[in-house]
């Protein structure tokens, strides 16, 4: 698998997964998210999503990474539920 040596997963772990086919393919490995504590927060309206606070607030969509991390969502995207707070962490 090949992946960008930007990403945030560019030094994580691989491993090996047999698909019910018999096929092998290699995954990227569990990485645990980094601690980002909020230094502010926003109520999220219909209209937020991941990305466009991070071009809000970080002025560029790609940094939406660091919003995911510093919610308590599983799945990066429950992170954006309109009505309830969005933590906004710093940009570094």
């Amino acid at each position: 698998m090949s992946v960008d040596e930007r990403s945030r997963y560019a030094r994580s772990g691989r491993t090996g997964w047999v698909r019910a086919d018999g096929s092998a393919v290699e995954l990227v490995a569990p990485t645990p998210r980094p601690h980002r504590a909020a230094t502010s927060w926003r109520t999220a309206t219909d209209t937020d999503r991941l990305d466009t606070l991070a071009a809000r607030y970080y002025r560029d969509p790609r940094k939406l990474w660091r919003i995911a991390d510093a919610a308590e969502a599983l799945d990066p995207f429950d992170t954006v539920v309109p009505g309830s707070p969005v933590d906004i962490p710093p940009d570094r």
